[in-house]
């Protein structure tokens, strides 16, 4: 069996996505769900109650605003951000441990998954563009391949970062070459597993390689692939594989991104990030 069997037999290994996590998720995604039925949902159990309050109370998702009850939160923030609250508890507990192979101590990965997050969000804003809604979903989730890699497998990276310093690769690429497979299919892999759906699937799987993925998902994949790095250049999420990315020169154009505009990202990225983890860490998401 090759390497690439071997790690696509391991995504199976892999935790499923908490049942009721997808039970609410697909509730919130029917046409017909009235706001009672999504919040009786997620009434139905007590940790994501609380999970959900707790982040629906955050300086991020709420700013100044109190928040007491779920319908309440489903009222205020919309059902959108509702299933991005949902979506950063779930893969929180499974994100959060360290990644030996990729170097990365307990929490620098989901740091970097909500760093890219809202990094997305801010980018969205500076450059004035109207981004889908599932954007922040797709930052979330962009990275969750390297949870396989690097801690169901344990994948020694230092073959792989020799391999891209001396043919100056790409990390993505000396990982493919090495592994037979990268980071960000075995993340779209995964997603599959958790029937996920395409507009979450597809831009995970081209956040490296922006230019070859479908059109309708450019925009998204654009700017995730730009905010992953921004936020691996002021250290969010920076492991073994350090700063070895490069941003796509045509995701640069097509978002018409000038250093006015990320200076300003940067400026605000650290202390959000921040102050959300802190939101997490402080709460026990479970």
């Amino acid at each position: 069996m090759s390497v690439r069997d071997k790690i696509v037999e391991k995504i199976k290994e892999v935790p499923a996505f908490p049942t009721n996590s997808t039970r609410v998720l697909n509730t919130i995604n029917n046409s017909d769900t009235h706001i009672s039925d999504i919040a009786k949902e997620i009434e139905t159990d007590p940790t994501l109650t609380a999970n959900v309050l707790k982040l629906a109370n955050s300086a991020y998702f709420a700013g100044p605003k109190t928040i007491s009850t779920i319908r309440e939160a489903i009222v205020l923030l919309g059902v959108n951000r509702i299933q991005q609250i949902i979506i950063t508890s779930s893969i929180f507990p499974i994100a959060l441990k360290p990644l030996r192979g990729y170097d990365l101590p307990a929490g620098e990965l989901i740091k970097h998954l909500i760093g890219t997050a809202i990094a997305s969000e801010l980018l969205g804003k500076e450059l004035q563009r109207d981004l889908p809604p599932y954007t922040f979903t797709v930052g979330l989730l962009h990275d969750i391949g390297k949870i396989v890699l690097g801690t169901f497998i344990e994948i020694d990276a230092e073959p792989i970062i020799k391999k891209a310093y001396e043919e100056k690769l790409s990390f993505e690429r000396a990982e493919k070459e090495i592994l037979g497979i990268d980071h960000a299919e075995v993340g779209a892999l995964l997603m599959t597993e958790w029937h996920f759906p395409n507009n979450l699937i597809q831009p995970v799987l081209f956040h490296h390689e922006p230019d070859k993925v479908p059109q309708e998902y450019q925009l998204v994949t654009d700017v995730v692939h730009i905010a992953s790095n921004l936020c691996l250049e002021c250290g969010i999420g920076a492991g073994i594989d350090g700063l070895n990315y490069s941003n796509n020169e045509n995701s640069i154009e097509r978002l018409n991104i000038d250093m006015r505009i990320v200076e300003t990202v940067l400026c605000k990225l650290i202390g959000e990030v921040n102050n959300l983890m802190e939101t997490i860490k402080t709460g026990e998401i479970k």
